[in-house]
């Protein structure tokens, strides 16, 4: 897993829905993830980093 190369402030979702990922179809699959990422026992803060947290930082 990602999460066992680098701390999670640098992973971040891609937006990338032109079909280079099978991921999801659109972004409607993000409620999905979000409680698959709860379910494996990530918390709301690590949650929110995966999200938003690291574009934002990368984008400021």
């Amino acid at each position: 897993m990602i999460f066992d190369v680098v701390a999670i402030e640098h992973v971040d979702l891609g937006s990338d829905f032109d079909g280079a990922a099978t991921v999801f179809d659109d972004v409607s699959g993000l409620s999905s993830l979000t409680q698959a990422l709860m379910e494996d026992g990530f918390d709301k803060k690590e949650i929110m980093a995966i999200m938003e947290s690291s574009v934002l930082r990368v984008l400021r």
